[in-house]
């Protein structure tokens, strides 16, 4: 069997946090043993609600937080966690991007998309000399649907979907082996969806580039992934291929989930009325 892009065993994270109705502090659990592994060039979705740890466990990943417990590799390296150099920060980066939910607060706003993918190719491929950049970026911006025009652009004048695809193309630019996809649909609406969800399908199926694909919409997760792990209050409740657990889930969490996906004819069980003010 090939080696794992990625192996997570065991990740457990607990914070400390401020209580509202007494003084001091006490444990929140936010991840509790969660272990997946995603094959090279598979996809794998976390799925939950929002606090169901999927988030937490993916900038464990990239470095955001330090677990409190359990092992991380990635390609057959143990990856420590706690204080990174900038060397060791650049290397990783190299191996392993993530694109955000909100790809406006995580694009710089003064800087134009070509500046953008430029500058992250001069950090991870910086044996390219300035020609060689400038033809990779104009590859990079064709492989994700953006043209002369918008390449010039602020991040401003983009739409949602054009911005998230600037954002792919940044992460592409590092030739990633693994890429984290932390609901980068989410905060699109559902025919913008759509395009970026073919569009990171044909991305996956030309470079072989792994997905970590984080949301909580089963509808997505089955457009693009292989494999499923279910989240609820940190821990795993179901696991295996996606439309096995679409199809026929097993946990009573998993069926709810399900159950909450808007199908034609479906409406609210219940009419929230607000009344107007007096």
């Amino acid at each position: 069997m090939p080696e794992p892009v990625l192996e997570a065993r065991g990740l457990g994270k607990t914070f400390r946090v401020r209580r509202a109705d007494a003084p001091g502090k006490e444990d929140l659990v936010a991840v509790d043993g969660v272990s997946f592994s995603i094959p090279a060039g598979g996809s794998l979705a976390l799925v939950g609600e929002s606090g169901s740890g999927k988030s937490t466990c993916a900038r464990m990943i990239v470095g955001l937080e330090r677990q409190s417990a359990g092992e991380i590799s990635v390609v057959g390296e143990r990856w420590q966690s706690g204080r990174l150099s900038t060397r060791e920060r650049r290397r990783r980066g190299g191996i392993v991007q993530m694109v955000f939910q909100d790809p406006y607060l995580s694009l710089d706003r003064r800087q134009r998309v070509r500046d953008a993918i430029d500058e992250s190719l001069r950090l991870h491929a910086r044996s390219l000399g300035r020609a060689a950049r400038l033809a990779r970026v104009d590859e990079l911006l064709d492989k994700v649907g953006l043209d002369v025009r918008q390449a010039a652009a602020l991040p401003r004048a983009l739409s949602g979907g054009q911005r998230q695809r600037v954002a792919i193309a940044r992460a592409l630019a590092a030739e990633p082996r693994l890429l984290i996809l932390d609901e980068a649909v989410a905060a699109l609406d559902v025919s913008i969806q759509a395009q970026v969800l073919n569009l990171l399908a044909e991305i996956r199926e030309r470079t072989g580039v792994a997905f970590l694909f984080i949301s909580h919409d089963l509808a997505a997760v089955r457009q693009i992934c292989d494999t499923a792990v279910v989240l609820h209050h940190g821990r795993v409740v179901e696991e295996g291929q996606v439309e096995q657990i679409i199809e026929s889930p097993k946990a009573d969490y998993t069926q709810r989930l399900i159950a909450s996906i808007p199908r034609a004819g479906w409406r609210p069980r219940r009419r929230i009325v607000v009344a107007k003010p007096a």
